[in-house]
C-alpha cells in the first residue's frame, strides 16, 4: 500500500461520523422515553418545495425523503454536506410532503460529530466538539410535530 493510500484511509478511520442514526444496540440516548405517536407504511408523500432554499435544495431533498421516514415516525431526516465538517439537514413529513429547514438544532457552530435519531422515536441528539476531533458533547431534543423542543442533556 503507498503512503499516500495509507494516509487516506487513515484520514477516513478518524474523522467523526456524520449523518448515521445511532446504532440499535447503544443505550446511550434514552429515545424508548419519547415514542412517536405512529409508524408511516406506504409511499411517502413528494416535498412541497416552497422557499428558495428547498428548490435550490430539490434534489436532494426529493431523493432523501424517496427513502422514507426515519425519524419521529412519519417524518425522513434528509441531510447533506456544506462542506468540510458541515452538514446541512431538513425534516420531512412523509404524510404531507411539508418541509421543515428553519429554527433547526444548530450544528455547525462547532465540529459536527453526527446527527442521531430513529423512526419510532421523537428524540433527535446533536453530537458535535468545540474543537476538530475532539470529544463530541451531545444537546437532545424533542420533536414536538412542528419543531424541536430542547430536552434536558445527559452524559452518554
Amino acid at each position: 500500500m503507498t503512503n499516500s493510500l495509507a494516509s487516506v484511509l487513515l484520514l477516513v478511520a478518524v474523522m467523526p461520523v456524520i449523518g448515521q442514526t445511532q446504532p440499535p444496540e447503544s443505550p446511550s440516548y434514552p429515545f424508548a422515553s419519547y415514542p412517536a405517536d405512529r409508524l408511516h407504511i406506504g409511499k411517502p408523500a413528494e416535498p412541497k418545495l416552497k422557499t428558495p432554499t428547498q428548490r435550490e435544495f430539490r434534489t436532494v431533498l426529493r431523493s432523501g425523503a424517496k427513502k422514507g421516514p426515519n425519524f419521529a415516525g412519519h417524518y425522513t431526516v434528509v441531510e447533506w454536506g456544506c462542506g468540510s465538517n458541515c452538514v446541512v439537514y431538513a425534516v420531512v413529513d412523509a404524510l404531507n410532503g411539508k418541509i421543515y429547514e428553519r429554527d433547526m438544532p444548530p450544528v455547525n457552530d462547532q465540529y459536527p460529530c453526527g446527527l442521531l435519531y430513529k423512526v419510532e422515536s421523537t428524540l433527535f441528539v446533536v453530537k458535535k466538539s468545540t474543537t476538530l476531533g475532539g470529544a463530541c458533547d451531545a444537546q437532545l431534543y424533542r420533536w414536538n410535530g412542528s419543531h424541536f423542543v430542547p430536552v434536558q442533556s445527559l452524559a452518554p
